[in-house]
């Protein structure tokens, strides 16, 4: 990830991270959400564009967490903003949480025969709740999003790298 070869990150550039990850997180989830809707009711192999769709974003979700974690490893310990701890102290433990949770869902996908209600429905709970284990960067990301043009340039350029290392997975 080209934004982990920055020497170190201001606020404003650490904050335009959390929006990236927050918003690709919630893209992905949402995406992954919205193919199991379309399965629901199938067996296994009968609507193979849907399944693509669905692996691509249940798996993109693992990798946001991932890169998401990649970040907080190589800047958290080093960042000194009274607004950052809170995110950086609790975001391992939040991290392995939503790992564990996207392993059993993807465990469950995995092993079904097919897309029974239940079983897609499970799996959304599951989506749900990862998306929760990120609330704060969630809120942290809306509040900076208020800020909309007036943004640091930091801000935005930060941003704009994260999406880019999403991007290139």
């Amino acid at each position: 990830m080209r934004i982990t070869r920055f020497i170190s990150l201001s606020e404003p550039q650490f904050f335009g991270c959390v929006a990236a990850f927050a918003d690709s997180l919630t893209g992905e989830l949402n995406s992954a959400s919205a193919a199991l809707r379309r399965l629901e009711g199938q067996p296994k192999g009968a609507a193979f564009a849907f399944e693509m769709t669905l692996d691509r974003h249940r798996y993109g979700v693992s990798i946001v967490v991932d890169r998401w974690g990649s970040l907080i490893g190589a800047f958290g310990p080093h960042l000194p903003f009274d607004r950052a701890r809170s995110i950086v102290d609790t975001a391992p433990e939040r991290i392995r949480s939503a790992e564990t949770v996207l392993e059993k869902a993807n465990r469950l996908m995995d092993s079904a025969d097919g897309y029974s209600g239940a079983m897609v429905a499970a799996c959304q709970l599951a989506f749900q709740t990862v998306e929760g284990l990120f609330g704060e960067e969630r809120r942290a990301a809306e509040q900076d999003a208020a800020l909309g043009p007036l943004a640091a340039e930091d801000y935005r350029s930060a941003r704009r790298v994260f999406l880019e290392d999403l991007a290139a997975r």
